[in-house]
């Protein structure tokens, strides 16, 4: 079973891929990122990676010098891959009933040529279930690739939908 959740900026996806990753417990395995805020001025100032086994860096930022740019953030790969790929080369490795975590498949780290790759080795592994968010515009070749897989469940999340999501989502894990 492959699962992916698309939606706009902000309209929860996130929050619902920790809700079901809390409700699956060790079965999940994965990461999601999360916005950094100012404490201050709250203003979000960068974005970290945080992985299912409790391991977090921030990968993304407004301080940081990159040629990989989103918007005015710049993107540290090699800090991205340190905490990402480990965990998905091991959900690979290890498969059975895991079910494995990817927040998200987006602008950011799709500038990793390593995370594109196991992304696509972990969508055609008949054997391994995932659930992972796309942006809502195909940003990458590798997202309207994903959008189209044979056989995946595509769900747009909306505020209209999103209550019970959660639900929906682990009724299709079983």
């Amino acid at each position: 079973m492959k699962i992916f959740i698309t939606g706009e900026p902000g309209v929860g996806k996130t929050t619902l891929v920790k809700k079901v990753v809390e409700r699956l417990g060790d079965r999940a395995v994965g990461f999601w990122t999360e916005e950094v805020r100012d404490r201050k001025t709250k203003r979000r100032k960068g974005f970290k990676v945080v992985t299912t086994d409790g391991k977090e860096k921030l990968f993304a930022s407004k301080t940081f010098t990159s040629k990989h740019l989103v918007g005015s953030y710049g993107v540290n790969v090699k800090r991205f891959e340190e905490v990402a790929l480990p965990v998905l080369e091991r959900a690979l490795k290890e498969g059975g009933d895991r079910v494995v975590v990817i927040d998200e498949i987006g602008k950011m780290e799709l500038f990793s040529k390593r995370f594109r790759d196991l992304v696509r080795d972990i969508a055609y592994d008949p054997k391994l279930t995932l659930i992972a968010t796309l942006p809502i515009r195909d940003v990458h070749p590798l997202v309207k690739e994903l959008r189209r897989l044979p056989g995946a469940v595509l769900i747009e999340l909306r505020k209209s939908n999103r209550e019970g999501m959660e639900e929906e989502i682990l009724k299709l894990l079983t």
